[in-house]
């Protein structure tokens, strides 16, 4: 069976509940260094984007992210997923420079257990590093590099043109990746194309401040993953920054994707 047969789906099932909620301000990134065959240090895919700790504001409480990491610069491409699994589930299929869509959670998560597999088998990945999903906290925070609006180029829905790929450009079908303009930070469609997984399960925020929060433990009441960013399906209102939908794990669709977190476990 395909890696990717999973993430068959009755579109007419899929549970997607919208939250939106506040905003914050973000520090800046900088360069991390490669290092020999056993490396001591992580080196990185290309286009892997080094991100700095530092604190944003998910309403009225802090983020805090304490440790360094690197994301990617891209979603996940078609032909860089096929290069792992060796198949594409793309509704768009036969697009190697689009995002990879129609892809579950669970597959997501494949797509990061091999790739760390072969990079550590290629010496270029060290013992206490892996490449997974970002946590929602995480792709805030990138998203957001530094800003404190509604979206990283601003707060008007009118200013998305030169951003992002939504339901009011696209013509109905995903885009190449990075052909919008990146955020402060570099980063791509951080806003549209496709939506992105993130690793956290669903549940309110916790009304404190939180310092590296990875989400809800995984229990009978938790049964869906967060997926972040806004996509070709819908309209840029619906993607800021600190917007939320959530799906079922095993479920995959023709307009969720993702993009790739490189750090310590």
């Amino acid at each position: 069976m395909k890696p990717w047969m999973n993430a068959k789906i009755a579109l007419g099932l899929i549970p997607l509940i919208a939250a939106l909620t506040g905003c914050g301000p973000g520090s800046s990134p900088t360069a991390a260094g490669p290092s020999s065959s056993q490396p001591a240090s992580p080196i990185p895919l290309t286009n892997m984007v080094s991100i700095r700790a530092g604190t944003f504001q998910r309403i009225q409480f802090p983020v805090t992210l304490s440790r360094d990491f690197w994301i990617g610069k891209y979603e996940v491409t078609q032909g860089e997923f096929e290069g792992v699994m060796g198949g594409n589930p793309s509704h768009f299929a036969g697009k190697t420079n689009h995002p990879v869509e129609k892809v579950s959670f669970v597959v997501a998560s494949n797509y990061c257990a091999r790739l760390t597999a072969r990079e550590r088998e290629q010496g270029r990945l060290p013992q206490g590093y892996e490449y997974r999903l970002p946590t929602e906290a995480e792709w805030e925070y990138a998203c957001r590099a530094g800003s404190t609006n509604r979206f990283h180029f601003g707060s008007k829905v009118e200013e998305g043109e030169d951003h992002a790929w939504t339901a009011e450009n696209c013509e109905a079908t995903t885009h190449p990746v990075g052909l919008k303009k990146p955020n402060a930070w570099g980063l791509h469609d951080m806003h549209g194309n496709v939506w992105e997984w993130c690793s956290d399960w669903f549940e309110p925020y916790p009304p404190r401040p939180l310092t590296d929060p990875t989400g809800p433990a995984t229990t009978g009441t938790n049964k869906y993953k967060v997926f972040k960013g806004g996509g070709w399906n819908q309209d840029l209102q619906y993607g800021g920054a600190s917007s939320r939908f959530m799906m079922s794990p095993s479920n995959g669709i023709h307009f969720v994707g993702f993009r790739i977190v490189l750090a310590p476990r």
